[in-house]
């Protein structure tokens, strides 16, 4: 077993100016279009970003494409060592416990010492595979 803090870092992204698309909430779920921005936190396509602020944080969402992420957001750096499916299926377990925990009255926000503390089981790789799997095919049944 191993803390969540040893396989994961939230981190800020790279810095950059120049015109790109912004990669918030709204846009990553689908429900508003690309807006263009000067500058921000630079992330690549296939990255991971976590959502720290508001009613939904502790939501991870995979990037589609190359582009700032929103303010609200932080990048989700994962271990090389561990499967990533397996590590964002096991995220998504604790979503309710995460988002239940929030700090701050007027805008919750992700509460990282929780988040960083989680405990998480280390089987062998091709076991980490299956269970990822299997939470993939059950979460397709709940939708």
């Amino acid at each position: 077993m191993l803390r969540l803090k040893d396989i994961c870092q939230l981190i800020d992204g790279e810095k950059r100016n120049g015109k790109d698309i912004c990669l918030d909430a709204k846009y990553l779920r689908g429900k508003s279009s690309a807006t263009i921005v000067e500058k921000g936190k630079f992330v690549y396509a296939g990255d991971n970003i976590i959502l720290m602020d508001g009613e939904n944080s502790g939501e991870v969402f995979t990037v589609p494409q190359d582009g700032y992420m929103g303010s609200t957001f932080k990048q989700l750096w994962l271990s090389s060592a561990m499967w990533k499916p397996y590590i964002l299926a096991f995220i998504l377990f604790y979503k309710e416990e995460l988002r239940n925990s929030k700090r701050g009255a007027a805008i919750p926000h992700l509460n990282k010492e929780l988040f960083y503390n989680l405990l998480i089981g280390i089987p062998p790789l091709a076991e980490q595979q299956r269970m990822a799997e299997r939470v993939n095919e059950l979460s397709q049944l709940l939708k």
